[in-house]
C-alpha cells in the first residue's frame, strides 16, 4: 500500500475531526465588529443603485461576507454609532482610533471607492481604497491621522460609494468601526498608500521599498555568472532544505493538518479556514477582553500555514513514490491558491503587518523548493512577485551609505530575499539583484557606528541598540548562512565583512560558557536558556577564510569542533533559530577530515565597550562583569518579559563554572530561576527590595517606542579594559535612573589578576532608608542533597568563604565589610516572565551597607576553582594591595605579577607609589612594569557619542524623565576620539610611536597623549 492509500483512508475520518471548526461562527464578536453571521442583511445596513445580501461564496469571519452589488454610484449605507475617540491630547496614550475591513473582489478595476463617515447627515472624515487586485484585501486607516476631513465623536454613519463610471460586485467582512490601535503599526499598501504615510518602520516599507529601482546597469551574463548562479542555488538547497526519508508517519501527519484547514473549489473558486496574520488581532485590543493570539488560538494564524507548506515542499523533494509526488504538488498548489485567495499577494500589507518576517519564512523557503512545481503550473510569476514584495527585496538597490544594518534583517529577510532572487529564471536582471544582494549583505556586516546594528569593531552583536546575543543568534544564522552562500564566487562579500562577523562569533564564544549568554547579557530573556548557535561557527568555517584563499577556515573549525564536543541537548527557547543534527554533524565530519583539531578551553580577558562588559577566563571557568551607562541601557523590560531584573546591568558577575568533569552551564554554576532572588544578583550593589517592588512599570513613553523600559544611567563612565589579552579591569560610576531610586549611587571596580579577581566599591549612598543596601557576594541554588549537607554543617575561615561549587571569596576582616549570610531553604521569588511564584533553596552572602547608606564601601577577592588550601594561604597573604580606593580612584597592585590596575573616576590630584605621575581625564590603566621597561595599556570606556553634559530631562521636581532610546538624536553617531594625557616620571621611549604621541620627554618626564575611541583599549611598550 503506497503513502498516498494510506493518506486516502484516513480523510473521511479527518473531515469529520475538522467539521466543528471549518463551521465556526464570528471568531470575535463586539458591538464595532461587523461580521455579516445573520441569515438576512442587518435592519442598519441599507444601500441605494445596488443590491445587498448575505453571501456564503467568500468570507474572513465566520462563514458569511456581505454581498453588495452595486450599480454606477451606488452606495452602501452603515446606520450606527462609529464610537469613535479622539486621540489623548497629553500624548500619554498614544493609540489612534482605527477603521478597518476586509473587502473581497473577483474583478479587478483601476478604480476606487470611497468610505466616508458621517455624523448626523454631515460629512466628517473620508479615504478611498483602491479595488485594482483579486482576492481579500483588508485597510487599517487612522481616522485622524490617515482620513482626510475632520473626524468627530458621535459620527453615525459609513457610506461606501461605488465608482461613478462603472458597476461591480464586492464582498465585504469584519468590518472594526472604530477601535484604539498601536499607532506605529498601520501599515500601507498598494491599497491604502497614505497609511501611517510617514513610517520608518523596516517592518512596513513594503510599498515604499517596492518602488525602489536598481542603481547598477544590465550586463549581458557569462559563463562564470551562470556557473556561480547554479552553486547559489545548490547551497541555498542545502541551507533550507536537508534530504530524508518520506515515512507513513510523515504523510500522515501533513495529511491531517492540511485537511484542518478544509481547503475546497467551487465553480473554480477556492475557499477554506480564514487565515491572518497573528498581529491583525491587535485591532482587538481595547474593545475585547480575550483578544490575545486569536487567530492563533484557532488554527488560523500564518506562520503555522507556512510552516506546514514548508513541510509539504520538504516532503515533496524527498518522495520517490510518483503518485506521493504528483498529491504533495497538489496539496501544494491547493494551499498556495488558499493563501493568495486570503490576501497573501504582491500589493497586500494586511493590515498590521508588523515583526511579521519571523512568521513569513516558511513563505519564502517553501516557494522556492517548489520552484518548478509553480512554474509547471503557472504560477511562478505571481509568485516570484508575492515574494519581492514581502521579502522587500528591492531594497537591496538602494546603494549604503552607512556601514550595518538591523539584526532583523539578517534574521527575518535575508533567506527571503535571495529566495525570491534565485527563483528568477537566469537573465541580467537576475544576476543585478544577486550583485546588489551581495552588496548589501556585505554592507550589512561591516562594524556600524553608535549603537546602530548589526556588529561592532569589538566583537559585540546589536540589536535595540544594545550587545544582545539572543537577538543576535537569529541575525547571526542569517549572516553566516549568507556569507558561505556567496563565499568563493564572483558575488562573495569583502574580506573585512567576512572578518566582522568572524570576530563576533569568536567574542560571542568568550563570554558564553560553554554556549550559554550570561545572565546580564540575555535581554529580556533571564531564564538561563539562551544560547549560541554552533552550526554558525562550522558554516562560516566551510565558507573559508575572509580573503578566500582557504577553502576551510581553521580558526573557525577549530571553535566549531569545541563547541560540538559534549553539546548541549537542553530544550531551546523558541526565539533561537533551530539547527539539524544531521547539518551539524556533516559540517564536524567536512572539518575534521582536514586534519584540524578542536580549539582548547579560551582562557584571557576581553573588554566590550559596546557591552560595558568585561570577562576574564581561566580554567574554564568565567567571570562575566556587566554595567550600564548614559549610552547603553541596564535592562530590558516589557510587558510579560523581564519583569524582574532591574539591576542586570548595576555592576553584576556572574561565575561562570562547573565541577570537575561537567560542562559549564548557568545551572552548574549554581543558577536556576526557582527561588532567584532579583535583588541579590552576584555582583551588585542595590538597595535590597522585595521582589514585588522591583517589578518594571513598563510604559510606552513616546512616539519612538513601544511598551517597553529600558533605562539609562546619566554617567558616561563605565566599562572595562583588557590587557595583553590576559589581564584587566572594569570600572562603573553606577547612578540608578530617577524612575525609582535616582539617589542610588557607588563607585565600583574588578581588578583581574589569572584566577583572581578583586572586587571594589565606595561612596555608596541613596536615601532609601526603608530597606537595606548590599553588595552580593554570592547567592546560589543549593539544588542536590549534598549541597544541602554542604551548608548545614559549614564553618567559613577566619576572613573566608568557600561555596560547595568551588569558589572562594575573601573578605578582609574590616569595618566596612559587614557580612551577612542566609539559607533559605526555601527561597521565594517570582517568575521572570509571568510573575508566578517560585521557590528553590539558596544561599546568599552580602555585604550590609545599612540603610540610606552615605560613603560607604567593600572590599573583597574572588577565587574560582580553588580549594581550602589555597584559600587559607591567600587570607594570610592576598597578593594584592589596594593603594586607593575612594571616589576618585581604585587602584590595586598585583604583588604576584607586578601589575597595577588604575581606575579614574575622575582626574587625580595625585598618583600613590606609581610610575604614573599625572593623568588629565577619567580613564582605565593596567600597568606591568619590567626591570628596563613598561606594558601599558589605556582606555577611556566613555564611548563618546556625544560630549559634554548627559542629555537627560528634568520634570519640575529636577528627577530624570524616563525616555526611550529610539528618541535620542546621538544614537548613530560615531564614536569620538577623547584625547587622555599621561604624565609619566623619567625619560620613555614608546616602542609604538604610531599608537600615541609623546608630547614632552626629559630625565624629569615623559608625557603621552593617548586618543582613545569606542571604549577599546591602546597599548604600548614603554623602554627607559
Amino acid at each position: 500500500m503506497t503513502n498516498l492509500e494510506l493518506i486516502r483512508k484516513y480523510t473521511l475520518i479527518l473531515l469529520i475531526s475538522v467539521f466543528p471548526i471549518l463551521c465556526s461562527a464570528q471568531l470575535v464578536k463586539h458591538d464595532r465588529i461587523l461580521s455579516f453571521e445573520t441569515e438576512e442583511v442587518p435592519s442598519f445596513v441599507s444601500s441605494s443603485d445596488s443590491q445587498l445580501s448575505i453571501s456564503p461564496e467568500h468570507y474572513k469571519d465566520g462563514r458569511n461576507s456581505l454581498l453588495w452589488n452595486f450599480s454606477k454610484g451606488g452606495e452602501l449605507i452603515i446606520s450606527k454609532d462609529l464610537h469613535f475617540k479622539k486621540k489623548d491630547p497629553t500624548g500619554t496614550d498614544t493609540y489612534l482610533s482605527t477603521f478597518a475591513v476586509w473587502i473581497y473582489n473577483e474583478h479587478p478595476s483601476d478604480v476606487f471607492i470611497d468610505f466616508e463617515f458621517y455624523k448626523n447627515g454631515r460629512k466628517c472624515a473620508s479615504f478611498p481604497f483602491g479595488i485594482n487586485f483579486s482576492s481579500w484585501r483588508t485597510a487599517w486607516v487612522s481616522y485622524e491621522r490617515d482620513m482626510s476631513g475632520m473626524p468627530e465623536e458621535g459620527m453615525n454613519e459609513i457610506r461606501i460609494k461605488a465608482p461613478a463610471d462603472r458597476g461591480g460586485t464586492l464582498f465585504i467582512d469584519q468590518i472594526v468601526t472604530a477601535a484604539k490601535a498601536d499607532h506605529r503599526h498601520h501599515t500601507p499598501d498598494i491599497q491604502t498608500p497614505f497609511v501611517n504615510k510617514e513610517t520608518s518602520s523596516h517592518w512596513l516599507v513594503l510599498l515604499r521599498n517596492s518602488q525602489i529601482q536598481s542603481d547598477m546597469s544590465l550586463e549581458e551574463l557569462t559563463a562564470g555568472q551562470v556557473s556561480d548562479v547554479r552553486l547559489l542555488e545548490k547551497r541555498l538547497y542545502e541551507l533550507i532544505y536537508m534530504p530524508s526519508e518520506l515515512t507513513r508517519n510523515e504523510t500522515e501527519a501533513i495529511e491531517k493538518e492540511y485537511k484542518a484547514y478544509g481547503i475546497k473549489y467551487i465553480d473554480g473558486k477556492v475557499s477554506g479556514l480564514p487565515l491572518f496574520f497573528g498581529r491583525a488581532h491587535e485591532i482587538f485590543e481595547r474593545i475585547v477582553p480575550d483578544w490575545k493570539n486569536v487567530y492563533e488560538r484557532n488554527d488560523m494564524e500564518l506562520r503555522k500555514y507556512f510552516t506546514l507548506m514548508n513541510r509539504i515542499a520538504i516532503a515533496y523533494n524527498n518522495a520517490a513514490n510518483k503518485d506521493d509526488k504528483d498529491h504533495l504538488k497538489d496539496l501544494f498548489l491547493t494551499m498556495y491558491d488558499h493563501v493568495t485567495d486570503q490576501g497573501v499577494a504582491y500589493g497586500s500589507g494586511l493590515g498590521n503587518i508588523t515583526h511579521y518576517g519571523y512568521s513569513f519564512r516558511g513563505l519564502y523557503t517553501s516557494y522556492f523548493l517548489m520552484k518548478d512545481v509553480l512554474k509547471g503550473s503557472g504560477r511562478l510569476a505571481d509568485a516570484e512577485k508575492t515574494l519581492l514584495w514581502y521579502a522587500m527585496t528591492n531594497e537591496i538597490f538602494i546603494k549604503p551609505e552607512k556601514y550595518g544594518m538591523d539584526m532583523d534583517a539578517f534574521n527575518t529577510t535575508t533567506t527571503g530575499r535571495i529566495c525570491s532572487i534565485l527563483m528568477m529564471e537566469d537573465s541580467p536582471e537576475k544576476v543585478r539583484y544577486i550583485r546588489s544582494f551581495s552588496r548589501w549583505i556585505d554592507n550589512g556586516c561591516m562594524p556600524s557606528a553608535g549603537l546602530a546594528g548589526s556588529f561592532k569593531t569589538d566583537g559585540g552583536a546589536f540589536h535595540h541598540c544594545n550587545n544582545y546575543p539572543a537577538y543576535a543568534v537569529g541575525g547571526l544564522s542569517g549572516a553566516t548562512d549568507m556569507i558561505y552562500l556567496l563565499s568563493r564566487t564572483s558575488f562573495a562579500v569583502s574580506p573585512e565583512a567576512h572578518q566582522t562577523v568572524r570576530n563576533v562569533l569568536s567574542t560571542m564564544r568568550f563570554y558564553c560558557n560553554k554556549t550559554h549568554f550570561p545572565l546580564s547579557m540575555s535581554g529580556r530573556h533571564p531564564d538561563g536558556r539562551g544560547e549560541l548557535i554552533p552550526v554558525q561557527y562550522g558554516r562560516l568555517a566551510v565558507a573559508g577564510n575572509p580573503d578566500g584563499t582557504e577553502e576551510i577556515d581553521r580558526e573557525m573549525g577549530a571553535e566549531y569542533l569545541r563547541l560540538m564536543s559534549n553539546p548541549i541537548t537542553s530544550e531551546k527557547p523558541e526565539y533561537m533559530p533551530q539547527s539539524h543534527s544531521k547539518t551539524e554533524l556533516e559540517l564536524v565530519e567536512r572539518i575534521s577530515d582536514k586534519g584540524i583539531p578542536a580549539e582548547k578551553e579560551p582562557e584571557g580577558n576581553l573588554s566590550l565597550g559596546y557591552g560595558c562588559v568585561s570577562v576574564q577566563r581561566r580554567d574554564n571557568w568565567s567571570a562575566v562583569v556587566r554595567g550600564h551607562s548614559r549610552y547603553l541601557w541596564a535592562a530590558e523590560h516589557y510587558l510579560g518579559a523581564n519583569l524582574y531584573g532591574r539591576y542586570l546591568a548595576h555592576g553584576s558577575m556572574q561565575i561562570f563554572t562547573a565541577k570537575e568533569g561537567e560542562t559549564v552551564t548557568p545551572y552548574s554554576s549554581g543558577w536556576i530561576q526557582d527561588g532567584f532572588d532579583w535583588g541579590r544578583i552576584p555582583g551588585t550593589t542595590a538597595i535590597h527590595l522585595p521582589v514585588e517592588q522591583l517589578k518594571a512599570n513598563v510604559l510606552n513613553v513616546d512616539v519612538f517606542s513601544g511598551f517597553e523600559e529600558m533605562l539609562y544611567s546619566d554617567e558616561a563612565f563605565a566599562g572595562g579594559i583588557t590587557h595583553r589579552d590576559q589581564n584587566g579591569a572594569f570600572g562603573m560610576k553606577l547612578h540608578e535612573h530617577d524612575k525609582y531610586n535616582g539617589s542610588h549611587r557607588a563607585r565600583k571596580s574588578y581588578h583581574f589578576f589569572d584566577g583572581r579577581i578583586i572586587c571594589l566599591g565606595s561612596d555608596i549612598e541613596n536615601v532609601n532608608d526603608e530597606y537595606n543596601t548590599e553588595t552580593t557576594i554570592f547567592q546560589l541554588a543549593v539544588t542536590e542533597e549534598k549541597e544541602l549537607n554542604y551548608w548545614n554543617h559549614y564553618s567559613a575561615g577566619k576572613n573566608y568563604w568557600i561555596d560547595h561549587l568551588g569558589t572562594g571569596y575573601y573578605i578582609p576582616a574590616r569595618k566596612e565589610n559587614n557580612l551577612n549570610f542566609e539559607k533559605n531553604f526555601p527561597q521565594y521569588s517570582r517568575k521572570q516572565n509571568t510573575g508566578e511564584e517560585t521557590s528553590g533553596n539558596w544561599v546568599a552572602l552580602t555585604i550590609d551597607h545599612g540603610r540610606a547608606p552615605e560613603s560607604q564601601s567593600y572590599e573583597y577577592m574572588v577565587v574560582p576553582r580553588t580549594d581550602e588550601p589555597e584559600m587559607q594561604a591567600l587570607s594570610k597573604k592576598p597578593l594584592y594591595r589596594v593603594l586607593q580606593k575612594d571616589r576618585n580612584a581604585h587602584i590595586v597592585k598585583d604583588l604576584a605579577s607586578n601589575m597595577t590596575s588604575y581606575v579614574f573616576f575622575e582626574t587625580p590630584v595625585r598618583v600613590p607609589e606609581s610610575v604614573i605621575q599625572k593623568v588629565d581625564t577619567s580613564c582605565l590603566i593596567i600597568l606591568e612594569e619590567g626591570s628596563h621597561k613598561i606594558d601599558l595599556t589605556v582606555c577611556n570606556p566613555d564611548l563618546g557619542l556625544y560630549r559634554g553634559p548627559s542629555d537627560e530631562l528634568y520634570n519640575d521636581n529636577g528627577k530624570r524623565v524616563e525616555r526611550s532610546i529610539y528618541s535620542r538624536p546621538w544614537k548613530f553617531n560615531e564614536s569620538k576620539e577623547i584625547p587622555v594625557t599621561i604624565t609619566l616620571k623619567g625619560k620613555w621611549n614608546v616602542r609604538d610611536p604610531e599608537k600615541c604621541k609623546v608630547l614632552k620627554s626629559d630625565r624629569a618626564e615623559t608625557v603621552l597623549q593617548f586618543l582613545c575611541k569606542d571604549g577599546a583599549g591602546i597599548a604600548v611598550e614603554l623602554r627607559k
